[in-house]
């Protein structure tokens, strides 16, 4: 069950600013945060529970009023495709959702889209969030649900909500069966909510299940050295100009399958077992045929040799920003080598 355990994240006996500066490094894979006074930076507080619920991970977090943002960069570099949905329990926030103006209240179960844009100011606040696999709400590949939200005052956003807290209490002790069920059923509560109203985007949702489809291919093959446009083509039964097009954003196909390669890499050197593994070996592993363009690559990517990420790890001092792409079940390794350095 080490693997349900929650992880606390408390900033509580640092200075204003310390907090801050960690906050910031550790929700950068999700929103970059901000505050906008100086009283703000002064007061601030911040603290969070993480724990995975299956394949996805469900965070409880109490924090002073900040600014989330996210552009089409984050979008490119996170390697995040997921829905997140959140219950606020208190506070409110509002803003941009992509080109959609929203405003949340407490009790509101509001849906956020991780490959769309926002900018949103919220008040000091509590909340719930689950980060979920876009496959796991299959409404979310036929509507345009970013930004879309749940009134508190409807009766299913209180038993989505109740269904959350629930989870939250109890997700460090159900069996990943028992978790996957739960799941499931949260998703069909929003597939049966008002959020079916939402405006149906067929075209948007045929590419990023398409896309989807790809990267999970290309996941399960990242050491095959052969992984190629004509193979991938081939393989996931689209065009080669379908594949340019669906990974423009990413820089190209190959940029991207370069990147998942760096991110396995960085994940496997910092496991405690890779100490018995070599450099050369975990190259080969993540799919790189050449032990020097892979360090080549990995220091232009994480600013540091692979050695050097495999000693701060051995040291309990791994970099303390997430690396780029890092699934959410790795970002919980590193609230964890966080927590540590204070």
């Amino acid at each position: 069950m080490a693997e349900q355990e929650t992880t606390d994240f408390t900033l509580g006996r640092l200075a204003a600013e310390q907090q801050f500066a960690l906050w910031h490094d550790l929700v950068r894979p999700l929103f970059r945060v901000s505050l906008e006074t100086q009283e703000e930076a002064a007061a601030f507080r911040a603290e969070v529970q993480a724990a995975p619920v299956a394949d996805a991970l469900l965070t409880t977090c109490t924090a002073r009023g900040q600014v989330f943002a996210r552009d089409m960069g984050d979008v490119r570099s996170s390697g995040w495709d997921h829905v997140v949905i959140q219950h606020y329990v208190s506070g409110r926030f509002e803003g941009l959702c992509g080109d959609r103006t929203v405003a949340v209240e407490a009790g509101d179960i509001n849906v956020l889209d991780l490959n769309r844009t926002l900018r949103t100011r919220a008040t000091d606040f509590s909340n719930l969030t689950l980060i979920l696999p876009r496959d796991r709400l299959p409404i979310a590949a036929t509507h345009d649900l970013h930004g879309r939200a749940l009134k508190g005052g409807d009766a299913i956003a209180a038993v989505i909500g109740s269904h959350l807290r629930s989870l939250a209490a109890h997700a460090g002790s159900l069996s990943p069966r028992e978790a996957g069920s739960a799941l499931d059923a949260l998703c069909l509560l929003l597939s049966g909510s008002d959020l079916r109203e939402a405006d149906p985007l067929v075209r948007a949702a045929a590419s990023a299940s398409a896309h989807e489809r790809i990267c999970a291919h290309i996941d399960r093959h990242l050491d095959d050295p052969d992984l190629s446009p004509a193979t991938l083509a081939a393989a996931c039964r689209v065009s080669r100009a379908t594949l340019y097009r669906l990974f423009g954003f990413e820089g190209g196909v190959m940029a991207y399958i370069a990147g998942r390669r760096l991110d396995r890499a960085f994940t496997i050197l910092c496991r405690p077992e890779a100490e018995r593994t070599s450099i050369a070996e975990v190259a080969y592993r993540s799919g790189f045929t050449s032990e020097t363009h892979f360090s080549r690559s990995f220091r232009g990517r994480f600013a540091m040799a692979p050695r050097d990420a495999r000693r701060l790890a051995r040291a309990g001092l791994a970099p303390a920003r997430a690396a780029i792409g890092l699934a959410p079940h790795d970002w919980i390794g590193t609230m964890r080598r966080l927590r540590e350095t204070f």
